[in-house]
């Protein structure tokens, strides 16, 4: 059987990501940190529907507990099929605004730990000539007021993406991106209804649900193609 981690899997894209890769058969490692009741749940409900379903708790931003999660599938799984880095956190601030732990707390999880995920999952997906399918956002292609740091380090998975797209072909690891644009999560709950349909009007394109990113995250994760951004539309 295939298998798929999936970092921030609790809730969200990350959920719906689960549900998609877990109902295709594979073997789903679900990695979640504060949302254990959402992740336990997520994971009896798939299980009760013959689903193989585990979970993994790690705080990204600690690295030793980065390499634990990694070092616990190599021992339990032995190979990886896909790695889907979802794991992200926003922040929504004016430039004067943001804090120096803010800045770091961002960074944190959204580059370094995509980054180190990347690393520490090598082995195992050189077993299977896997896939990575980083997680993204409009932002990592675009600029946005009021998230300079949250568009930083969205621009620093896309440009990881790209770097690690040819730096890990010759091993036959293929690396994609998906870039959702706005998406019905707790992310971007405080959102109106106005301000949903003038982001929509302003660049083209639409609401997405996570089950829709969970299917483009999918098609990247098996499409056997390499070096793929999707600004999904």
């Amino acid at each position: 059987m295939k298998t798929c981690l999936i970092t921030g899997g609790s809730r969200g894209i990350g959920a719906a990501t689960a549900v998609k890769f877990a109902k295709e058969g594979y073997t789903v490692i679900l990695n979640y940190n504060r949302s254990a009741f959402q992740a336990e749940n997520l994971c009896n409900t798939l299980r009760a529907e013959g689903c193989d379903v585990h979970l993994l708790h790690a705080d990204l931003s600690d690295l030793s507990q980065l390499k634990q999660m990694f070092a616990e599938t190599e021992k339990y799984f032995k190979k990886l099929n896909v790695l889907v880095n979802n794991a992200g956190i926003a922040l929504t601030k004016q430039l004067q605004d943001v804090s120096e732990s803010e800045y770091d707390s961002i960074f944190a999880v959204n580059a370094k730990a995509t980054f180190f995920c990347c690393r520490e999952a090598l082995p195992l997906l050189a077993k299977t000539g896997g896939t990575i399918v980083n997680v993204a956002s409009i932002w990592g292609l675009y600029g946005s007021s009021c998230e300079s740091v949250y568009s930083m380090s969205k621009h620093a998975v896309v440009g990881l993406t790209r770097s690690l797209s040819e730096e890990l072909f010759p091993m036959g690891i293929n690396v994609n991106c998906v870039c959702p644009p706005i998406v019905e999560t707790d992310m971007c709950a405080h959102l109106t209804e106005r301000d949903i349909a003038d982001f929509c009007a302003e660049r083209n394109t639409r609401l997405y649900t996570p089950q829709q990113v969970a299917e483009d995250i999918f098609s990247l994760g098996t499409c056997g193609e390499t070096g793929k951004i999707l600004l999904e539309k």
